[in-house]
């Protein structure tokens, strides 16, 4: 990868940045309990519309149980020495960083804080600007006036490889959703692709 021509990483929170301690199941049960539904809720920003078949009040009733687990997950995150020096080489390259996340504003920025990275990203995109993830990176691709070959996208599930891949962005996937060529086994790793 020509990392001459590369000049933004996009990047999610949970899952790649950091695995925060949030029970996405057992917020699920919570959220089709209180909408009286069986829907599968995944992705869970996304589904909440129409699980609650557009019913406003419930919708926002449904954010905000979710936001309260997020926030308190967001406290429990730790500096993370590994993250910070990534984080650092990757501006000294030269490199634009913006989050996006599914999560709501303030706890991303809270988890942001406590990992001691927050000072590192120029951008941050949560559920509260949009809950489609091709939106929110488009949404960054505007704001820096990027083209897609000039951007690295790092998520964690096989929505985000889509989301990546649908707007023709560099598209690494941590874990197990990715083909081959684009996993990682952590964030760190990129640098190894792209240097």
């Amino acid at each position: 990868m020509d990392q001459n021509k590369l000049k933004l990483l996009i990047t999610d929170l949970d899952g790649t940045l950091t695995n925060l301690d949030i029970n996405w199941n057992q917020i699920r049960e919570i959220i089709r309990g209180m909408l009286k539904t069986s829907h599968p809720l995944k992705p869970l920003a996304t589904s909440i519309p129409e699980a609650a078949r557009g019913d406003v009040n419930l919708i926002r009733e449904a954010y905000e149980v979710i936001e309260d687990y997020e926030y308190k997950a967001a406290l429990k995150a730790k500096q993370d020495i590994k993250l910070i020096e990534f984080l650092k080489k990757i501006k000294c390259l030269g490199f634009k960083v913006a989050l996006v996340t599914l999560q709501a504003r303030k706890p991303a920025i809270k988890a942001l804080e406590k990992l001691g990275v927050l000072e590192y990203f120029d951008e941050v995109i949560t559920r509260d600007d949009s809950i489609y993830r091709e939106e929110q990176l488009r949404t960054v691709l505007n704001r820096f006036k990027a083209k897609p070959e000039e951007t690295v996208f790092i998520g964690d599930t096989v929505w985000d490889l889509e989301a990546g891949r649908k707007l023709k962005l560099k598209t690494f996937i941590i874990g197990e959703n990715g083909d081959e060529d684009c996993k990682l086994k952590n964030i760190t790793e990129l640098l190894n692709k792209i240097t």
